[in-house]
Parts: structure tokens; sequence; C-alpha cells
């Protein structure tokens, strides 16, 4: 049971960076009026930080509570999950910039 924990952690740690820069990136990936302000460094940057980083904070959970019970360890690893999706979300909130344009400006 313990070992299922710890391939969900690592497949949930996937997941949750490939949504959460999915969601976060798009802006600076599709750009603003006629493509202004795109940013592809999001590529080679975020998404191999939070596609490695997160299933790895993940399974360092995992490997550090494995004696524990297997409800322990699985609310660890959630609990680690939620924190990191909200870490990188906030980060890319503040790496993206917000493109805002009023009609007829």
């Amino acid at each position: 049971m313990k070992d299922v924990i710890g391939s969900l952690a690592v497949l949930g740690g996937f997941t949750t960076a490939l949504v959460v820069w999915g969601i976060g990136a798009t802006p600076a990936l599709t750009g603003g009026f006629e493509g202004e302000g795109r940013d592809f460094s999001l590529v080679w940057a975020e998404l191999p930080v939070m596609l490695l980083g997160t299933p790895a904070l993940a399974l360092g959970v995992w490997a550090l509570l494995r004696r524990r019970s297997p409800a322990l360890l699985a609310l660890a690893v959630v609990v680690t999950l939620l924190s990191a999706g909200c870490v990188c979300a906030v980060w890319l909130e503040i790496r993206v910039p917000e493109y805002r344009y009023e009609e007829g400006a």
C-alpha cells in the first residue's frame, strides 16, 4: 500500500505541475494583442523546474514518512502537492504579466 502511495505521489506531482503551469503560463505563451509580450522562456525555465521539482518534493515527503501509517502518509503527500501547487501558481502569477486591454483604446 505504501509503495502505491509513492507511485501516486510522483504521478500526482507531475499532474499538479503540468496543470498549474498550463493555467499560469497561458497568458505569456499566447501573448496580448497581436502576440505582444510572448514569453517562451516559461517553456525552458519554469516548466522543467515545476515538472521535476513537484514530484521530487512529493517523493521526498513520502520517503521521509514511509514508516508511518498509510493514512498519515497519504495526507502528507496530498498536503505537499497542494502546497507545491499553490507556490507554483503564485510564482507564475508574479512572473507572468497580466495583459488588460480596454476596448476602443
